[in-house]
């Protein structure tokens, strides 16, 4: 009898984005003092398609498999968006603005998403939190 585990890979399809949440944010000001076109944005209030959900605003710039497949270069365009708006991003972090640095993707059982030690310190220098999101739906 054979092992019929499939071996651990990479994460597919993944996405990062530069998320901004606030209670009453409006989603024109952030993308005027950003100079960045949001990729998404959600006003505050009730989600029709999720009532009982978050009513935070949201700005959202993402990167995903439309315009790139590769994480690491996911990764990288976020990031230059935000290295490259650092004191702004900091400014809105001290007016309660929530910011983090979101990454998606499909992982099978034991997946990984790999950064690289210079990642991780391009991260660490924007100061907000990184969050990772797996879906365990088979892909």
């Amino acid at each position: 009898m054979g092992d019929d585990s499939k071996p651990a890979g990479h994460w597919r399809l993944t996405d990062v984005a530069l998320v901004i949440r606030k209670a009453d944010l409006d989603p024109d000001t952030i993308t005027a003092r950003l100079d960045l076109p949001p990729s998404a944005v959600k006003a505050p209030g009730i989600d029709r398609w999720n009532p009982g959900g978050d009513t935070d605003g949201q700005w959202r710039y993402q990167c995903d498999e439309r315009t790139t497949r590769r994480f690491s270069e996911q990764l990288d365009i976020v990031l230059k968006a935000a290295e490259q708006r650092g004191p702004i991003l900091g400014s809105l972090q001290q007016e309660g603005f929530d910011l983090a640095l979101l990454v998606r993707g499909f992982a099978s059982h034991d997946a990984h998403v790999l950064f690289s030690p210079l990642e991780m310190q391009r991260i660490a220098r924007l100061n907000m939190p990184l969050s990772l999101v797996p879906s365990l739906n088979e892909r």
